[in-house]
């Protein structure tokens, strides 16, 4: 009773704020050390729960960031929650943070005792750099390494071979961002060649593990030393060519001026089987094309980048770029072969409104065809070329424009032919290939009845505009006849304006066309006189351009405000010639279309701009509102379609939703390591086969080349939260397992890899499918404690014996005593049957048989044991 009033008397008294705070700043990771362990001068934790207990800092840290365990009387453990951070450190120095409040029951413990209990430092991250390219040794003494929050104090490193500090090579951090490893003489980055990776670095909070379901993140691949290793070669892909174009040019570094064989990915040979190299200087090779060879074979895969993977200068093969990813450097982009078929194909002078050319080589997008016609027809003034696929580009009538503007003789064959062809490596001669026979509109309309040639744009259903029809000798009861077909009062009302002018409505819930494409009519007919036929002899004239009415598909695909560069826009009719997307709240020029087919725009963010201003935890929705395809803006219903959620650049997510084929339900940007990886369907691969000579790459086949559709970190959704190649994690979500609702790697069923469902199981040093254990992040805490052994959870008096007596005391003191009763009989046992085996009395009863192993190996009188992880001797 009296040990409870002095307790009482004592807890008062540390109420006044004569409890100070031992300061032992502990350098905490602002996003990954887990936890903060604060320790008092006197025992006031002792019969409190945490609930109880109330704590301020400076910077402010919210109690929802973390939870406290009391681990002892004196000592209470902060562990940070998954998302959370300790503050947010301006530069790589980091803050210290203050304790400026303890509070029980609302008492403040320390008074005016404000205490430094830790600093916290940006957690660094680190580069991926597997297109660095080093040797062994030689001239190879630096190595660059790129990432983020780099510290010069305590900064520590652990690679892959190892790599001694001040014995293999000496660091500089010339930045957060930079640091410099200089190798030292007589030392190598590498005993053979391969990836040296960097798997833990610490800048004073720790050793941090970097993306260790790989190994660690390659800095570096190490190539062996070779008599001529200097090469190197610069890449160009803005060289350009045609597939049996004769010469290319190759530029770099260290080429033996009288020969150098060269390795393509392609399996292209020298010596004359596909090329014969020309010239060698010391930064040039001129190489020329045989005559029944081509650069790039397949035209599926064109244009496409011719890449050179090795230089062999006279001592041995020197890879370009990383072997194990056949990167290589583009040394030229190829183009396949352009031709243009010939054809005789009847057109009006202006009553046919299109011409469609056939052949192959044809390029849109980021490169466009041009041609060039015979009379001269200029491209977007006289006609519109659309290439369609590499095969068809259908050239359209500008209206008011004729196919023949000069020189055009009724009388005559007038011609019209393409003189040549630019599909991006320049103009390439046809000869003149004919493409159509140009006759007198006359021809085409012998009677006084015509329907003028129109390309008005509309919608297929949208009542945006009405349909216009000009002509001649029109009356009230004119019929016209459509292809695709349309019927009168049905499907349309018309209403006659003049002899030269009719106007046609669409009704409700009906389409100009099933599809978008051109609208024809095929014959007039007035009154009771027989149909006259418009166009080519009734294959119909064009009186309108319908285009496919524009849809937005909905997409709540995760990005950031300014962290993610590209938002795509899926959907359905979007024109090439152009489409204009009015977003909410993204401004108008905030962004800039980057590419654009009928069913996909990706729009880029303009540097310094943000698709919305974000809350940190918070979130808000980018609205398409309004589409137009060229026919007028469609104002979509309600807020408009939501294509974006946009977080905060400030959240700790690693991933957006920025692929292009994002949200399609597979993983598409290379991580998903537990999927299948064979076809894009199943693990976002793509087989690179470009089938070229079938000679094969030197160390495996061109079949084998797989690459990531889509960059690393851009499928979140799909991936379940990849890391991205920026970016520090403990772990991912490769596991096929992933994100199912329970723990499947190595600490529970082992299903996956450890590390690898970390949506599930939480980080392979922090669980959280399980209560959190205070010790269950470091292996031992006293790296940081000195006091981590010696806790106490009570204390012993003199008078504690009194206070233990009672019922409860004599049952333990009876539990001890039968503890050392069965001990002492155990024991004493033990010693007899010694005893008696000693003097050879008798023998021990049982044994275990040895195995047909170990009686071999007893035979051979070995005295020394292997120890290895698979195989135990008893």
């Amino acid at each position: 009773m009296l040990g409870r009033v002095l307790g009482l008397l004592w807890a008062c008294g540390l109420a006044a704020g004569s409890v100070t705070v031992v300061e032992r700043p502990t350098v905490l990771y602002s996003s990954i050390s887990p936890k903060l362990r604060i320790q008092t001068s006197a025992p006031i934790f002792g019969d409190v729960l945490e609930s109880a207990i109330s704590l301020k800092f400076t910077p402010s840290l919210k109690p929802s960031a973390y939870n406290i365990s009391i681990v002892s009387d004196t000592v209470i453990s902060l562990a940070l929650n998954a998302g959370k951070k300790w503050t947010n450190p301006s530069s790589a120095d980091g803050m210290t943070l203050y304790l400026t409040d303890l509070s029980i029951n609302g008492a403040n413990q320390i008074g005016e005792n404000i205490a430094a209990v830790a600093t916290v430092i940006p957690t660094p991250t680190v580069k991926r750099a597997e297109d660095n390219v080093i040797y062994s040794s030689g001239s190879s003494t630096k190595l660059v390494i790129n990432g983020s929050n780099f510290r010069s104090k305590a900064l520590k490193l652990v690679f892959d071979p190892p790599l001694e500090e001040s014995r293999d090579y000496v660091v500089s951090v010339k930045n957060p961002n930079t640091m410099v490893l200089t190798r030292t003489t007589g030392t190598t980055w590498r005993d053979e060649p391969g990836p040296l990776k960097l798997r833990r670095i610490d800048t004073g909070g720790g050793y941090l593990r970097i993306d260790p379901a790989y190994g660690g993140v390659t800095v570096a691949v190490v190539q062996a030393n070779l008599d001529a290793h200097g090469v190197t070669v610069i890449s160009s892909p803005e060289q350009r060519l045609y597939q049996s174009e004769s010469d290319i040019t190759i530029r770099g570094e260290g080429f033996n001026t009288t020969a150098n064989v060269l390795r393509f990915n392609n399996g292209l040979r020298g010596k004359g089987i596909n090329y014969t190299a020309v010239e060698h200087t010391s930064n040039m090779l001129k190489l020329s094309l045989g005559s029944k060879s081509k650069w790039r074979s397949n035209p599926a895969n064109l244009p496409g980048p011719l890449v050179l993977l090795a230089v062999d200068a006279g001592g041995g093969f020197v890879p370009v770029g990383p072997t194990t990813m056949k990167k290589g450097r583009t040394v030229a982009t190829v183009f396949e072969d352009p031709k243009v078929s010939k054809q005789f194909k009847v057109i009006f002078q202006t009553h046919t409104h299109e011409l469609w050319i056939t052949g192959q080589g044809f390029t849109r997008g980021t490169y466009n065809t041009v041609f060039t016609f015979d009379p001269p027809l200029v491209n977007g003034e006289d006609v519109s070329v659309l290439v369609m696929n590499r095969t068809h580009a259908k050239v359209t009538l500008i209206q008011g424009k004729q196919w023949i503007t000069s020189g055009f003789d009724a009388s005559q064959l007038n011609l019209l032919k393409v003189m040549s062809v630019d599909t991006g490596a320049g103009p390439r001669s046809m000869g003149g290939i004919i493409v159509a026979k140009v006759k007198s509109d006359s021809e085409d309309h012998p009677s006084g009845v015509s329907v003028s040639r129109s390309t008005q744009v509309l919608y297929q259903t949208a009542a945006i505009r009405k349909l216009v029809i000009t002509g001649s000798g029109f009356t009230e009861d004119t019929k016209l006849t459509f292809i695709p077909e349309l019927t009168k009062d049905t499907d349309y009302t018309q209403r006659f304006v003049s002899d030269t002018k009719l106007i046609l409505s669409l009704k409700k819930h009906k389409k100009w066309r099933p599809e978008g494409g051109s609208l024809l009519v095929r014959n007039v007919k007035i009154g009771k006189d027989d149909p006259v036929p418009v166009g080519s002899g009734g294959q119909g004239l064009q009186v309108a351009e319908i285009l496919q009415d524009p849809e937005i598909e909905q997409s709540e695909r995760i990005m950031f405000a300014s962290h993610t560069r590209q938002l795509v826009v899926r959907g359905t009719g979007f024109s090439l010639e152009g489409t204009l997307l009015t977003l909410s709240p993204t401004k108008p020029s905030a962004y800039e279309v980057e590419s654009l087919d009928p069913t996909e725009m990706i729009l880029k963010l303009v540097e310094g701009e943000k698709w919305a201003e974000v809350e940190e935890g918070k979130s808000a929705h980018v609205y398409v509102t309004k589409v137009d395809t060229g026919a007028g803006e469609v104002i979509m219903p309600e807020d408009g379609v939501i294509v974006a959620k946009i977080e905060s650049d400030l959240d700790d997510n690693h991933c957006d939703d920025s692929c292009e084929w994002a949200l399609d339900g597979m993983c598409d940007d290379g991580s998903g390591s537990g999927r299948y990886w064979w076809d894009d369907d199943y693990g976002g691969y793509y087989g690179y086969d470009d089938d070229y000579y079938g000679y094969g790459y030197y160390y495996y086949g061109d079949d084998e080349f797989l690459a990531p559709v889509c960059d690393e970190g851009t499928d979140c959704t799909d991936c379940g939260g990849p890391k991205t190649s920026e970016q520090i994690v403990e772990c991912d979500n490769s596991c096929q397992w992933a994100n199912d609702g329970f723990c499947d790697d190595t600490r529970t069923s082992g299903l996956c890899d450890l590390g690898t469902d970390c949506h599930d199981c939480g980080s392979a040093s922090a669980s959280n499918f399980s209560t959190w254990d205070d010790d269950g992040w470091w292996d031992d805490d006293d790296n940081y404690w000195d006091v981590d052994d010696s806790f106490t959870f009570g204390s012993r008096t003199a008078g504690g014996d009194k206070e233990a007596s009672g019922g409860g005391g004599m049952f333990i003191s009876f539990l001890e005593g039968l503890v050392y009763l069965v001990g002492a009989v155990i024991c004493g046992g033990g010693t007899y049957m010694a005893l008696k085996w000693y003097k050879g009395q008798g023998s021990i009863p049982y044994h275990l048989a040895p195995t047909s192993e170990e009686h071999e190996f007893s035979k051979q009188g070995n005295t020394q044991v292997p120890i290895t992880p698979d195989v135990h001797y008893t």
